[in-house]
């Protein structure tokens, strides 16, 4: 049968992302690769094109936890029976496994719980190993593994500590070695890592789009052949394959010869010094990884140049850095790098990289004296065009503006109760929590709860019909976010000076967001129209672009920015909880939403206060936390954003 993976050798470039993951199945102890950045760049194709290249491994004849024979400290429970009553076991040669996380994945799917069909049947309770279960001595794969439910984040983060998990669930208890190399990818856009967890991850790569016109082309060839033809396409690459599977199954087997100078330790050390890292962890993973990269270069001592080539990929995640930070981290490396071990060219971590593209990683896209001529000409010109937009400068959120969110979304006004990260019961996702005997679509049964109402009504399997009294249903506790929606006038009223406040301010909430773990939405109106600059997301990356990409200038169609919040509302309210208004505004509204031209002044004015009256009334039955903050001075004030607060049931402050 021809595999359908695509040859981890015909990867074309991302040279760092394959050594790491390559690594890691040299030193599994690493503890995992986290692969982060755009879309299309072959990140779930290395991966799952990485099992093709693992050796073959010994596993206990006939067990679903795949256990090391040779290892009697990390037996399941079955195993440890069969040695007390027989003192061996059988093994076999097996692959490694490599098992894929979905999003969707529940927690019953991933830790595990009782076999239904034995239970149904009369049987005893028995346990249905889940993928954690099976991921034992292989890889666990989670793509988009930033948009992963907290719950299962934690279960994660407690059998990494442990390297054991303890199910106790259903009236079962089950313990099992749970041992594997965690990968995860994801793109940081659509939302940042937990820092539990991203601190778990041994190496973190980020992959870039190969913008090399040669590249590409390579990229589309590969794949139409691989399309065409898949079995003489994987055939062209078999040699190559094998040789990358040769070199890892001789690091494995020397890694433990491999040396590292106390020297050159030093020096690692002070590398973490100077980049001030918390914890040991920085340490450890280099020279773990240091040594798996001299391993599988066939040398017997780890050199100054093996620290260099994976110092970025091994530190770069734990480094301390705003959450607004876009990047630098690399560069702040490098020049520890070069004041602990003195300055040098640095070296690209893809040298001596698991397969090779025919293009000498010094020699990629050498600006020339030209091609610098043309980028000042290109950014003088950008310059000057942000210059007519009236494009604002970045910000930093360090506005001091005391405005607590979790205050904001317990409106005790708006019938609100609780706060952001409040654990809250629903049908469909979360925790597992407690059941219930009350059926509403959609549910689903609690498996354990049915078969204790069973035994206390006396039923027996095969007594007539299944009492649908009997059955439970589960409910399930999930921690409810928020959903902060920044609706920010940007009109010409608002001048340069007001808005740079307004975003100052605006940066400063997002920051509480991200602490608490809530999604944001950014609406700007301006001119005649609103736009919805920012979806709903949990990305404060993505809402610092959004904010620093906002221009001034036309009118303040008030209406229309708070018609269009109220839609984001409305449309989000089933996937991010509640939703909370944050309208920044100098109040000087003047564009109605009807527009019209033969309209006077005041009949203008007067159509607008019956609008911002009816879009109250809609925002108090949506039940929206909102709050006005005037952007004004407050020595040239007016009453009308105060006004506006009134009109819309609102609470009301001003920016100092």
């Amino acid at each position: 049968m021809v595999s359908s993976t695509f040859p981890f050798a015909a990867i074309v470039g991302q040279d760092e992302m394959k050594l790491a993951l390559v690594l890691n199945v040299i030193d599994p102890l690493l503890g995992g690769v986290l692969i982060m950045g755009h879309r299309g760049t072959a990140k779930s194709t290395a991966v799952r094109g990485l099992a093709e290249l693992l050796p073959q491994i010994w596993v206990v004849r006939g067990c679903y936890y795949r256990c090391d024979p040779s290892n009697a400290d990390h037996l399941c429970e079955e195993c440890q029976r069969r040695v007390d009553s027989a003192g061996k076991l059988q093994r076999e040669r097996s692959t490694v496994a490599v098992v894929d996380l979905p999003l969707g994945a529940t927690e019953d799917r991933v830790a595990g719980s009782i076999n239904i069909e034995r239970a149904l049947k009369g049987a005893t309770r028995t346990f249905e190993p889940g993928l954690i279960a099976r991921a034992n001595r292989g890889f666990l794969y989670i793509d988009e593994v930033n948009l992963l439910e907290d719950h299962l984040v934690d279960l994660l983060l407690d059998v990494a500590v442990t390297g054991r998990h303890q199910v106790e669930r259903e009236g079962i208890s089950v313990k099992h070695p749970a041992r594997f190399v965690l990968i995860g990818s994801g793109n940081p856009e659509e939302g940042e890592l937990r820092p539990q967890l991203l601190d778990r991850f041994g190496l973190h790569v980020e992959v870039t789009t190969e913008n090399g016109p040669d590249q590409r082309i390579e990229i589309v060839e590969r794949r139409a052949s691989f399309e065409d033809d898949r079995e003489s396409f994987i055939e062209q690459y078999k040699d190559e394959q094998g040789q990358i599977r040769k070199r890892i199954t001789s690091a494995q087997q020397n890694l433990g010869s491999v040396k590292m100078d106390r020297a050159l330790l030093r020096k690692v050390a002070e590398l973490c010094v100077e980049l001030n890292l918390d914890g040991h962890r920085g340490e450890l993973t280099l020279t773990r990884a240091a040594r798996a990269l001299a391993a599988f270069e066939k040398r017997k001592k780890v050199s100054e140049s093996d620290v260099r080539r994976v110092a970025l990929i091994s530190l770069r995640h734990r480094l301390r850095r705003e959450p607004f930070e876009e990047s630098g981290s690399g560069e702040r490396i490098q020049q520890a790098l070069n004041k602990v071990f003195g300055s040098s060219e640095p070296a690209s971590s893809g040298t001596g990289s698991p397969s090779s593209n025919g293009q000498p990683a010094g020699k990629k896209n050498r600006p020339t004296k030209q091609t610098s001529d043309a980028t000042s000409d290109q950014r003088a010109r950008h310059s000057a065009s942000e210059k007519k937009e009236m494009k604002l400068p970045t910000v930093n959120g360090k506005h001091r503006f005391n405005l607590d969110l979790n205050r904001v979304n317990g409106n005790h006004k708006l019938g609100r109760e609780g706060s952001s990260g409040k654990q809250t019961l629903n049908k469909k996702r979360g925790r597992y929590a407690l059941s219930t005997g009350e059926y509403s679509r959609p549910s689903r049964i609690a498996l354990d709860a049915t078969l204790r109402a069973l035994a206390t009504s006396g039923y027996r399997h095969g007594e007539g019909a299944f009492p649908f009294s009997a059955l439970r249903f589960k409910r399930f506790s999930k921690k409810q976010g928020s959903l902060f929606i920044f609706a920010i006038d940007a009109s010409g009223s608002m001048a340069l000076t007001r808005i740079t406040r307004a975003r100052e301010v605006a940066l400063g909430l997002l920051r509480q967001s991200y602490i608490n773990r809530d999604s944001v939405a950014i609406v700007v109106f301006r001119g005649t129209n609103a736009e919805l600059v920012l979806p709903p997301s949990r990305s404060m990356l993505r809402a610092k672009r959004a904010l620093d990409g906002i221009t001034v200038g036309g009118g303040t169609p008030l209406s229309a920015g708070i018609s269009a919040a109220l839609e984001v509302a409305k449309r989000a309210s089933a996937n991010h909880g509640r939703a909370v208004l944050l309208l920044f505004t100098d109040g000087n509204a003047n564009v109605s939403l009807r527009q019209a031209q033969s309209e006077d002044r005041e009949s203008r004015d007067q159509t607008i206060a019956d609008e911002l009256h009816c879009l109250g009334n809609e925002i108090h039955k949506a039940m929206i936390s909102t709050i006005v903050i005037e952007t004004g001075n407050k020595f040239i004030s007016h009453n009308g954003p105060q006004q506006l607060a009134q009109k819309l049931g609102a609470d009301f402050t001003r920016i100092p």
